[in-house]
């Protein structure tokens, strides 16, 4: 497992990570901040969702990580196509060591 889904895994322990689209949309309508995590097999309508989520109040990052390997760094059996790291510390670290979504890195050239 590498770096950034270690603290993936820290943010589960820390009670810090938000899992599913529902969830992160209620507690982005709380007011929670932090990093928005879409998985690079996500499908576009919760992609959409995800950009709606997190216009004005977070950073949405798309991963080039699956949903299977969010699910099990997260400890989760079903797959997971978004997460919320509400820890700012977690979050800029995730940032820093997840691999982007190449797709998105090909879009930016």
């Amino acid at each position: 497992m590498d770096k950034a889904l270690r603290y993936l895994g820290l943010a589960v322990k820390a009670g810090r990570l938000i899992i599913g689209a529902e969830d992160c949309a209620k507690a982005l309508k709380c007011r929670t901040r932090g990093l928005l995590i879409a998985a690079s097999d996500a499908g576009a309508n919760t992609l959409r969702q995800a950009e709606t989520m997190a216009a004005g109040k977070c950073r949405l990052f798309k991963t080039g990580y699956a949903k299977q390997e969010l699910a099990q760094a997260a400890g989760r059996h079903g797959p997971v196509a978004l997460a919320l790291i509400t820890d700012d510390g977690l979050a800029k670290a995730f940032e820093a060591t997840a691999r982007p979504d190449r797709g998105e890195q090909e879009e930016q050239i």
